[in-house]
């Protein structure tokens, strides 16, 4: 058992698997590499780790922590006057990304299953669009005896 936080690389790999129309998926380096919203390869998905919160037992020395973390979906724009086109695709992608993460969990039971929290629009311009949701799991630390 380790006491590292939340790795999301792997939660990174369940998306590439899962979510195939995704052109690009990535981390929070990547994400934070952005300079302008035209730049992006869509569609794309970011997984960004956010906070993490124990709940400590002093009897065992465990502690059972809250991990959350969110995913960034980037879509492009289109120009049609109704943006049908890129509100179907954006609400397909994010359906298959919930879709992939609900529920799972890692099969060597890295942290416990991933339930969702929320979900909003985070940016957007007139060519792409940033839908961020969030998520969170739990796994266990130990400490010393």
């Amino acid at each position: 058992m380790s006491n590292m936080p939340l790795d999301t690389t792997v939660i990174e790999a369940r998306l590439k698997d899962q979510v195939t129309e995704l052109v690009s998926v990535g981390g929070a380096a990547d994400f934070a590499a952005i300079k302008e919203l035209a730049s992006l390869r869509c569609p794309a998905a970011y997984v960004v780790p956010t906070k993490e919160k124990g709940n400590n037992d002093r009897a065992t020395h465990t502690c059972q922590v809250m991990a959350g973390f969110g995913v960034v979906i980037a879509v492009r724009h289109y120009g049609d006057a109704t943006g049908a086109k890129a509100r179907n695709e954006a609400r397909s992608l994010i359906g298959a990304v919930r879709d992939a993460l609900v529920g799972w969990m890692p099969a060597d039971r890295a942290f416990r299953e991933c339930f969702w929290l929320e979900g909003d629009v985070l940016e957007y311009d007139d060519s792409v669009l940033l839908w961020a949701d969030a998520f969170q799991t739990s796994f266990f630390m130990t400490g010393a005896h």
